[in-house]
């Protein structure tokens, strides 16, 4: 059985999005075979944004993809926002493909994954007493070791990986880096801004290095052939693809995927079973700026590697401590200087596909 579906609703809820004249006045019809199973380029729902279409094979809405240039910044919440690889579907990347195997937030507050996405409070932060500098302090003891006994099963996970598979760099990176930002968090005491700045940072680090492990050890072997192809679909964060085998590896490992293709007029040459409106992040997430406002440590376009190796970099080296090197004049803020050291460079990291 087939059918065919009229675009006034496509144009209707595109408009917002629409940057071409001639793509807002387009007519695309949209064509769905319920017999036929949603292969990866056919779309369980599909919208038109700006002058492409966006379908997924395996999810019920279409996040709407970074297309343009962009300036990487953190937020309030000491995230990156819609540019969080933990937050939002980001471009498909060679050098990270593990980034679309990261978990989503859990819907159960008590699930222990959803300590990666608590944002701590003020009773969270206990301020040291006859300290020599006023407003420092630390983490809470109960949360310091919730994040403590989540970082402790994850190293049993990648020790257990080890003695079964090769070395891999890039795992031992995340894991080393995670590690040394849970010391952080709970030997270096600091003002309450920090000490939240150091909680993100832990928890972008715990779930990237529980995405790599998961896509190791579940996701990579079904894109090889090494396992047969997934019956259902991860709750993960998923990604943004220009490129078709990306989309058939993802669909085939059963994690998120929206295949972005250049609109054509006439009728659209694969499967969709419904139109929707993209989802818009600045209606789910925080996208307002810190005060004062952080540095943008990284401006240009989405899919490169460049962006991600950004967050890395700037995530270890923005804690830098008044230079005590350099004749200036002494400062009463206890909170150190928020900057990148430029020209540092960056450990490179292996490809994967």
């Amino acid at each position: 059985m087939s059918s065919t579906i009229s675009n006034s609703d496509l144009l209707a809820k595109r408009n917002p999005y629409c940057t071409s004249t001639f793509i807002c006045h387009a007519i695309l019809v949209l064509i769905y075979t319920v017999t036929v199973p949603i292969g990866p380029f056919d779309g369980k729902v599909a919208a038109g944004i700006q002058q492409f279409v966006c379908t997924t094979p395996n999810q019920d809405q279409i996040h709407l993809p970074p297309l343009q240039r962009r300036d990487i910044f953190l937020r309030s919440d000491f995230r990156y926002g819609p540019d969080d690889h933990t937050l939002w579907p980001q471009p498909f990347l060679l050098e990270y493909p593990h980034l679309g195997a990261i978990p989503r937030k859990p819907k159960d507050k008590w699930d222990p994954l959803s300590i990666m996405w608590w944002n701590p409070t003020r009773s969270d932060f206990f301020p040291l007493e006859n300290g020599v500098l006023d407003g420092m302090g630390q983490l809470s003891t109960t949360k310091y070791w919730a994040l403590q006994d989540m970082s402790k099963e994850l190293k049993e996970r990648v020790e257990s990986y080890k003695k079964k598979s090769t070395p891999n760099s890039l795992l031992s990176l995340l894991v080393r880096a995670m590690d040394d930002s849970l010391i952080r968090v709970g030997s270096l005491k600091s003002p309450f801004g920090l000490m939240w700045f150091k909680i993100a940072e832990f928890q972008r680090l715990y779930l990237e290095t529980y995405a790599l492990l998961d896509y190791l050890e579940i996701y990579k072997p079904r894109m090889d052939g090494h396992q047969p192809p997934a019956t259902t679909v991860a709750n993960c964060v998923g990604a943004f693809t220009n490129m078709p085998y990306i989309a058939q590896y993802f669909h085939r490992a059963g994690l998120p995927i929206w295949f972005i293709q250049p609109w054509k007029t006439g009728p659209f040459p694969y499967n969709v079973l419904a139109v929707v409106t993209p989802l818009d992040p600045m209606d789910s997430l925080c996208i307002s700026s810190h005060d004062p406002p952080f540095p943008v440590i990284f401006r240009g376009y989405m899919n490169t590697r460049e962006k991600h190796d950004a967050i890395h970099c700037y995530s270890r080296k923005w804690l830098v401590f008044k230079d005590p090197f350099h004749d200036e004049p002494l400062s009463n803020d206890p909170e150190p200087k928020r900057r990148v050291v430029l020209g540092a460079p960056c450990e490179s990291i292996p490809f994967f596909l």
